[in-house]
């Protein structure tokens, strides 16, 4: 079996992404800064797909401004590993909505109720590949989290439509 050296410049990538989720997951162009151009993101349950970095740029803006995970509800990594090219990391957060893509439906919801997995490709410092995979916890939260993300993926597909580019 081969295995992967990592790259001072992919050491350096995952230094700078754990940094931003520990002290600063609210900034956007920060984290916009970790993927490459031709940046292809899949997310598990609904398997949308956001291909290139304008694609990805529409859905972080969307979802962003959907919920904030600052304070109480940041963002908690539960375990992390790399083979030097592939990056997995699990965590969890809490977070408040704010009703952009929840039909309006203002709430909190506290650590735990989802549980997310995420693997990156990792290329020349960059993030080029990622695939997330969601799972809630409660009844109510299986059943809502698939509307939730298509209506992501439908904001981010007008957005980039405002922007004259497809996702």
């Amino acid at each position: 079996m081969e295995t992967n050296k990592l790259t001072e410049a992919n050491q350096a990538l995952i230094r700078e992404y754990l940094d931003i989720v520990e002290h600063d997951s609210e900034n956007l162009e920060r984290t916009m800064r970790l993927f490459a151009d031709d940046i292809l993101f899949e997310l598990e349950p609904t398997g949308d797909v956001y291909r290139g970095k304008p694609a990805m740029q529409a859905f972080v803006d969307v979802a962003m401004s959907g919920r904030t995970h600052s304070g109480q509800y940041s963002i908690k990594i539960t375990n992390w590993f790399t083979d030097g090219e592939q990056l997995c990391i699990e965590y969890t957060h809490g977070g408040i909505l704010t009703g952009i893509y929840t039909g309006g439906i203002k709430a909190r919801f506290g650590q735990g109720l989802a549980r997310y997995c995420i693997t990156y490709h990792m290329r020349d410092g960059k993030f080029d590949r990622m695939h997330e995979f969601i799972q809630a916890t409660t009844f109510l939260a299986n059943l809502a989290m698939p509307f939730m993300l298509k209506r992501i993926h439908r904001l981010a597909d007008k957005k980039m439509a405002r922007l004259g580019q497809a996702a």
